[in-house]
């Protein structure tokens, strides 16, 4: 891989922080709040409610990726996995009658949902693990990052 610029490097390590930050932000903040009446809260819909971060850290490493000419699938999947399990939670908690509250709460309806939730979340630990690698490979092209050690042959 050649030697790439700057601005690539800075885009794939802003990018993986803003997908990141949406995942770690309830635990951070359930730990904050331990100490007071209520113990640990974990806000499990938060990932969703900044959604906004997530774009953008998504537009961030599609930048990065067709900057660099590394990686563009692994992070076109991921993101489409990503989006696609976002949609069609929407779509199945429209359809089942959960998101207006006009059929009772069965497990089936609320399993279905939070199952393409949770497929959505996986696509977006997927683009995490995939901008790391972009970040890593970056900084290796260079030279800056340590060399893997090899194992001795004997």
């Amino acid at each position: 891989m050649k030697e790439h610029d700057v601005l690539a490097r800075t885009l794939a390590i802003l990018g993986t922080v803003l997908v990141v930050l949406p995942l770690i932000a309830p635990f951070a903040l359930g730990l904050i709040v331990m100490g007071r009446p209520g113990g640990f809260r974990l806000d499990y819909l938060m990932p969703f409610e900044v959604y906004p971060v997530t774009i953008v850290g998504m537009a961030l490493l599609v930048w990065a990726s067709f900057r660099a000419r590394a990686r563009k699938g692994a992070v076109g999947i991921a993101i489409a996995v990503m989006l696609g399990g976002l949609v069609l939670a929407g779509v199945a908690a429209q359809v089942t009658g959960i998101a207006n509250s006009e059929e009772q709460l069965e497990t089936w309806r609320y399993a279905l949902t939070i199952a393409l939730g949770a497929v959505s979340l996986l696509g977006q630990v997927a683009l995490i693990v995939e901008g790391s690698l972009l970040t890593r490979d970056l900084f290796r092209a260079r030279g800056d990052a340590a060399t893997p050690l090899t194992p001795a042959t004997g």
